[in-house]
């Protein structure tokens, strides 16, 4: 058997390999630069597809032009080696070149700017590359086609690296990044270039077949008209589908970095396996027949793959059942469900690409030409179908225009009637007119859906739930806070304000509803800045006003819709305050908000004596994840110290915090910062308002949490650890929380002289003692939580919480967070039981005789 060939294949595959990994990684790290954004993330993909797109074009008039095999293997490994060579060259410099994106772009760029930016930027930086690989198959297809026939080979070359592609996807994803970081992953993807030239050289220069003239192509038919158009179309069309669909199952999974990847390796999968079986399907039609008849399977395989897409939580929740809740059965899941959507239009596509572009083999426009056209218009379909018809038709109207245009082309290219095409026709029209919807809203029993968007960055939801409380979801996954969080949020902007001795402006970072920076509106003479991601979430505010007040008509407050790395990396203002929201860890993107760099530059926009803070969702993380974030933060700010937003044990919220705490006397300190009558009024409605309920939410100290984090690996730009990490915990079976919560609370002992000046008074030594009985108290509050059965039984709550929370309370009269559940306890038992509660209420009076509350419900209940 001559090795040759199945060697010439390996090359083409391992060639495909290291292009689909270079666009990942590329895409990721030029996103530091010109932002998540999705005008921005379109951007440098469409970049890429058009730098190849150029070189398909000019590389393949060349190989077609060669007339001998050793020229065109010279040519093919002279490309390969030009594209590790610049490769290797952009480790350097896309570093530079994202410093450079901040300068030209600004904090608040104009549309046409930010656009311009994120698009020419990376089209010239990337051009020496991307137009290398646009010539890889024209050369291979014609070393192929001298040596071994004139017939054309480019299903099977197109499929062989359309299966690297693939395997580039899984392995980069799963194994090369997580373990080598993106520019070790960088400079082994350039070995593997200088591999396929020097084993393209080696293989062919061995042959016994001595190199003669190339045949060049062989007409097959009268040309046809409109081929590029067709080519250019089809691409747009396929590539339109992948990123409607993509888009619309981030409501369905968990949208991190593995999500992405099985969705677009089964994408290439299918490409690949339909290029790979056209060569055996019978040629019995006629090229317009055969044209016609998979455009039609196309259009109706869409069809049928919005029909999936409807039931695409039921099929999701039905695999992961079967595959098991582990991480391994999650990715197993969700890349079932996307060969579910995905499988049959991409296998049309695969094998209608082969036939077009071995049609255009036969003519003038040759390979590269129609590799030019298909990725052309790959590169227009994001803009087109993700910022333009998504919003403007949702999602049913957007998989109904690709159907609707694979038969369009149907009649330019048939020569008589198909009438096969009115089955998808009917069922498009019948899908048209029927209240079928493609927005997958999950709503609990007795929720109203008050508002649904279906954005260019997301999908965002407002929902009632039956206790009138009103809730923000993105992609149907993720909760954004809403009504019944405003005490939470609250207490998040105002720890870290108060922190501060006399903070004038404060920067936001992520605003969900507005809870959290609606606290800046109560600090006098504060001016604040919130940054928000996802621009549909603003009109959405309207619906929290009942939590957060009119924003919108706040002096003190400005929105800004970017995103918060490269806002913060392009502004030249400095702040006081900088407050960076809940980031959930594990979604796509949200790692690199957690970076050293992310820090530095956070670093750079604080005044002097300025204050970060960095909340992090202590219930969407494992304590490996997080030890990683608090080493990283360390590392940066060193004096750096952990708060606690509140006491809950379902959804703890921690707060990495950077200065010194500004508690310089136990008792002046806070009564001057507090002094403010609007200030204080909010701080009473959120817990704030004394000494102890402050510095109660003090947990660590900067040596507690470097001894924590002692051992864990830094998150940087180059080496995301949190990126591929975080994920495996969110595809777990869900876990409690308690658990990490109580650790970290047992771990950590923190000590009254590490926020508070040394006692030089009694009052100063009473004030240091009350904050530390706080703490014990506090903690066993929380450990009494755990383990408390969920019920509206106030019996039930009653004997099972009594004795701790009494304890508690005994523990510290300060501590106020077990006075009042009991108080509410009592009450409610008073028309069941009225002895009980009066002995309830006895019990809370002994236990902190210093509190009225008690004694009064008492006296009004029993006349007492």
């Amino acid at each position: 058997m001559n090795l040759q060939l199945p060697v010439l294949y390996s090359i083409v595959f391992l060639s495909g390999f290291a292009g689909l990994g270079y666009e990942m990684v590329w895409t990721r790290i030029l996103s530091v630069g010109v932002g998540h954004e999705i005008v921005s993330v379109l951007a440098v993909v469409a970049a890429f597809f058009c730098g190849m797109a150029l070189g398909a074009w000019c590389l393949g008039e060349i190989a077609l032009t060669c007339d001998s095999q050793r020229t065109a293997i010279h040519w093919y490994a002279g490309i390969e080696a030009a594209i590790g060579c610049w490769s290797s060259a952009l480790v350097v410099l896309i570093p530079w070149a994202n410093q450079l994106a901040a300068q030209w772009m600004g904090a608040e760029p104009s549309p046409l700017l930010h656009w311009g930016v994120s698009f020419f930027l990376p089209f010239v930086l990337l051009l020496p590359a991307t137009f290398a690989m646009g010539g890889t198959l024209p050369f291979m297809r014609r070393i192929f086609q001298a040596r071994w026939s004139a017939s054309s080979p480019i299903g099977g070359l197109y499929a062989a690296n359309t299966f690297g592609a693939v395997a580039g996807t899984l392995l980069a994803t799963f194994c090369i990044l997580p373990w080598l970081g993106f520019q070790k992953t960088l400079l082994s993807f350039a070995l593997i270039n200088f591999f396929c030239a020097a084993g393209a050289i080696c293989c062919c220069h061995r042959a016994g077949r001595p190199a003669g003239l190339m045949p060049g192509p062989t007409p097959a038919g009268s040309p046809v008209r409109g081929m590029g158009a067709v080519l250019f179309v089809t691409g747009f069309l396929g590539i339109g589908y992948e990123v409607l669909m993509v888009r619309t199952l981030s409501q369905v999974l968990e949208n991190t970095v593995y999500s992405f990847a099985c969705l677009l390796s089964v994408y290439l999968l299918g490409t690949a396996c339909g290029a790979a079986l056209y060569r055996y399907i019978p040629r019995t039609q006629s090229f317009e027949g055969a044209l016609s008849f998979l455009l039609t399977l196309l259009s109706g395989f869409c069809l049928l793959g919005m029909l999936v897409l409807d039931q695409s939580e039921a099929i999701h929740f039905l695999l992961r059942s079967l595959a098991g809740e582990g991480y391994w059965g999650s990715i197993a899941a969700e890349m079932g469900l996307a060969s579910a959507v995905f499988l049959l239009p991409t296998l049309a596509m695969g094998a209608t690409f082969t036939l077009l572009a071995q049609k255009a083999d036969t003519e003038r426009m040759g390979f590269g030409g129609a590799l030019c056209f298909n990725t052309l218009g790959g590169a227009v379909a994001p803009f087109v179908f993700g910022v333009l018809l998504l919003p403007l038709l949702g999602p049913k109207g957007a998989f109904l225009s690709v159907s609707a245009g694979y038969l369009a082309l149907i009649p330019v290219m048939a020569r008589r009637i198909y009438k096969p095409l009115l089955v998808p026709l009917s069922a498009g029209i019948l899908l048209l007119i029927s209240p079928f919807s493609l927005n997958l809203v999950t709503l609990e029993p007795g929720d109203v859906l008050l508002e649904h968007l279906d954005g260019v960055m997301a999908s965002v939801t407002v929902v009632k739930d039956p206790w009138n409380e009103t809730h923000l979801k993105i992609n149907n996954r993720f909760q954004m806070g809403g009504t019944s969080s405003a005490f939470s949020d609250r207490r998040e902007g105002h720890i870290p304000l108060l922190l501060h001795p006399n903070p004038r402006k404060a920067l936001f970072l992520g605003t969900g509803t507005g809870g959290t920076l609606a606290a800046a509106g109560d600090h006098p003479g504060l001016r604040a800045v919130g940054v928000e991601l996802v621009p549909e979430v603003i009109p959405m505010l309207h619906h929290f006003e009942r939590s957060t007040g009119n924003l919108s008509c706040h002096p003190q407050l400005h929105w800004v819709v970017a995103d918060a790395r490269r806002y913060v990396n392009c502004s030249r203002d400095v702040y006081d305050v900088i407050v960076a929201d809940l980031f959930h860890p594990a979604r796509d993107g949200a790692g690199s908000l957690y970076t050293r760099e992310h820090f530095l530059a956070i670093k750079a926009r604080l005044n002097a004596g300025g204050i970060f803070c960095q909340w992090l969702p202590l219930y969407q993380m494992d304590l490996d994840v997080l030890r990683v974030i608090v080493r990283t933060f360390m590392e940066v700010f060193p004096d750096g110290s952990a708060f606690l937003a509140h006491y809950s044990i379902k959804a703890p919220i921690l707060a990495l915090i950077s200065g010194k705490p500004a508690g310089d006397s136990s008792s002046d300190w806070w009564d001057v910062r507090t002094e403010d009558a609007r200030l204080k009024r909010a701080l009473q409605a959120v817990r704030l308002d004394n000494l102890y309920n402050f510095w109660g939410c003090f947990l660590a100290s900067g040596e507690d949490l470097r001894q924590f984090a002692a051992d864990a690996p830094l998150n940087t730009d180059d080496h995301p650890i949190v990126t591929f990490e975080a994920p495996r915990f969110a595809y777990r079976k869900e876990e409690s929380a308690a658990g990490r919560l109580l650790y970290l609370l047992d771990r950590f002992r923190p000590m009254p002289h590490q926020v508070l000046a040394s006692p030089h008074t009694h009052e100063e030594q009473d004030v240091h003692q009350r904050l530390a009985a706080y703490w014990k108290a506090r903690n066993l509050f929380i450990h009494a939580g755990v383990g408390v059965s969920e019920t509206s039984d106030v019996e039930v709550l009653v004997r099972s919480t009594r004795e701790k929370l009494l304890e508690t309370i005994q523990t510290s009269p300060d501590f106020t967070a077990a006075y009042f559940p009991l108080l509410a306890m009592a009450q409610q038992l008073y028309r069941r039981d009225p002895q009980a509660a009066r002995a309830l209420l006895h019990d809370l009076e002994k236990a902190n005789p210093r509190r009225e509350e008690a004694r009064s419900v008492r006296s009004r209940l029993f006349h007492e």
